[in-house]
């Protein structure tokens, strides 16, 4: 058996969005691991939800589930994650971190008015709104497979203030936010409405004055190329972490 992963999702996702990715990382000889990331799927609130607890959150799994430094893979605010364990607690993970449509810049203006909203607009709306802007038309079997997920893994959660205050966190931050030093991946879609390109690829230029650092865009996939191209993404994944 190979090294430990942690996958750790995203704002209103769960381990299900990472499951198809998981699936081929185990079949490739890794050990993966999926926690709910709060406050979402069958997590326990945080005290606060900042850098601080998200890195404490990630800390704590890994000591109670007895990892020794295991890779870390964050998909969208889930980079964020990874990216605020990497910076206070590096000792405990790998060298090797890699983030899944990573939040390169903050997000544009209107998402960042319109995120209040998730908790009092009508919750199948907003799984199709999000689901339609943030994943690009690969047919329509996999638009039913995304939005089917989407609401599995959005309607769990601890409470609507939470969430709130969860997706300040998405909002307020990005990986630039963050203090690391790492060998650094980033996979993200061609044509990911969310973050762009230009942003990733400036993210990744400026970090590889101090580190290794590279990225990986996934042909005809936006923001949610978990559910899009996993068996691309998982592919990505593996050469990775056979080279380095």
């Amino acid at each position: 058996m190979k090294k430990d992963i942690i996958l750790l999702h995203g704002y209103r996702g769960g381990p299900a969005g990472l499951q198809e990715i998981s699936n081929i990382l185990e079949k490739a000889g890794y050990r993966t691991h999926l926690p709910s990331v709060p406050p979402f799927g069958d997590s326990s609130p945080l005290k606060a939800y900042d850098r601080d607890s998200y890195a404490d959150f990630v800390a704590h799994f890994i000591k109670d589930n007895d990892l020794r430094k295991p890779i870390i893979i964050g998909h969208s605010m889930g980079s964020m994650v990874a990216a605020a364990t990497a910076e206070k607690y590096p000792e405990l993970i790998d060298d090797r971190l890699i983030f899944l449509s990573p939040i390169s810049n903050k997000p544009p203006r209107p998402i960042a008015i319109l995120n209040p909203l998730v908790t009092v607009l009508p919750h199948g709306f907003v799984d199709i709104t999000t689901t339609a802007y943030n994943m690009i038309p690969n047919g329509l079997e996999t638009a039913k497979k995304t939005l089917r997920l989407t609401r599995e893994v959005s309607k769990k959660y601890t409470t609507k203030e939470d969430v709130k205050l969860a997706g300040d966190f998405s909002i307020k931050n990005a990986i630039p936010t963050f203090r690391f030093k790492k060998n650094v991946l980033f996979i993200a879609g061609a044509h990911d409405h969310l973050i762009s390109k230009k942003h990733t690829r400036a993210l990744v230029e400026n970090l590889s004055k101090t580190m290794p650092a590279r990225a990986v865009f996934i042909p005809g996939t936006g923001h949610l190329l978990n559910y899009e191209r996993p068996i691309e993404v998982a592919n990505e994944i593996i050469k990775f972490l056979e080279v380095v």
